[in-house]
């Protein structure tokens, strides 16, 4: 999720761009790739990219590198489990010792 600073919205009012193309470029570059930029008017946040990357800490990079531009004001990653991964991630807590409060 993300949230664009007031200066950054001023330069889109000046010179509208295609934000998905630097996103996915940029994605490209570290391996992933973006899958839509997502845009949320009235939200807490601005909008979302859904985007694929081989691993967390690639994620992290991509957010780090866009944030690092200075148009953000702020952002917050969030993993998204398949089908499959949620159901071994299941099986696997139903595995686990339930830990009961002291």
């Amino acid at each position: 999720m993300i949230s664009y600073a007031p200066a950054a919205w001023a330069a889109f009012l000046r010179t509208p761009q295609d934000r998905a193309a630097a996103s996915d470029a940029l994605l490209q570059r570290l391996g992933g790739r973006l899958i839509g930029l997502y845009y949320t008017p009235g939200a807490d946040y601005d909008g979302f990219a859904l985007f694929e990357a081989p691993d967390d800490a690639t994620a992290a990079a991509a957010e780090i590198a866009d944030v690092a531009g200075g148009h953000l004001s702020r952002n917050r990653i969030v993993r998204i489990l398949s089908a499959e991964e949620m159901q071994a991630a299941l099986q696997k807590g139903a595995d686990a010792p339930i830990m009961a409060p002291r």
